[in-house]
């Protein structure tokens, strides 16, 4: 059992190289017929899993289509659906870039990235088809927006990982100061309990005495200016050591 629709009247060996999931894009030629395989347009709900979009030219030069009819027509639209789903994500990245937002250019990229490599093996089975229908015009048309559909993935998806590099590192920046905004705040606290903490210990051998008590202890102002010299001199180590 393979993807290809029974009521197709295509040579043996396309069914015998099919499977029941459509596997790469490719282009099989054989007895004057042709069979196009291609992808629907992935998404996210997909998981991996691709759906398979199929164009049989028999060798009378009649195209069939699945899972939409048209043929030729189809095989046009495809391409004009992938057009729109780059075009939708370009609008999307423009309204990010702005908002310089990680987690929804993230989001773009894991979009843009499945939809890259669906659209280059678009283009790649375009231009197969090109090469050996020579002379259909409306063939060398669907290739060449292939092709410029290949372009507009390729540089969406680079400006979106480089959106990304940016930002990061624009936030990564803002953090590195806040940290050391706040570093300094610690120092100057620490630069005020290095000041005061001599002199708090040593007037805590007064006890819980009077103020009026200490200061007519003998050696109470000799003790405050020691403690205060100490305090100067923690002072001075610390801000030594954070210049």
């Amino acid at each position: 059992m393979t993807v290809i629709p029974k009521a197709w009247s295509i040579p043996d060996i396309f069914r015998a190289r099919m499977g029941n999931d459509v596997g790469r894009q490719r282009l099989m030629s054989e007895e004057g017929h042709h069979l196009v395989v291609l992808c629907e347009i992935p998404s996210l709900s997909d998981k991996g899993q691709r759906r398979p979009a199929l164009f049989w030219v028999n060798d009378t030069g009649e195209w069939r289509s699945m899972p939409q009819s048209g043929g030729r027509s189809a095989l046009r639209q495809l391409v004009l659906d992938y057009q729109e789903k780059v075009s939708a994500l370009e609008l999307k990245m423009t309204k990010v870039e702005g908002d310089n937002t990680p987690e929804e250019v993230h989001d773009v990229i894991d979009e843009a990235a499945p939809l890259q490599r669906s659209v280059r093996g678009l283009a790649r089975v375009m231009q197969e088809l090109r090469e050996t229908l020579k002379d259909d015009r409306e063939v060398l048309n669907i290739r060449d927006a292939a092709v410029s559909l290949e372009s507009s993935i390729d540089l969406l998806l680079a400006d979106a990982k480089s959106t990304l590099d940016f930002v990061t590192a624009k936030n990564a920046m803002i953090q590195a100061k806040e940290s050391a905004k706040a570093a300094r705040e610690a120092q100057k606290l620490n630069r005020i309990a290095a000041l005061f903490f001599p002199l708090v210990t040593l007037a805590s051998l007064f006890g819980m005495n009077a103020p009026a008590d200490v200061l007519a202890s003998n050696g109470s102002i000799l003790v405050i200016l020691v403690g205060l010299a100490m305090g100067a001199l923690l002072w001075t180590i610390l801000s030594k050591k954070t210049h």
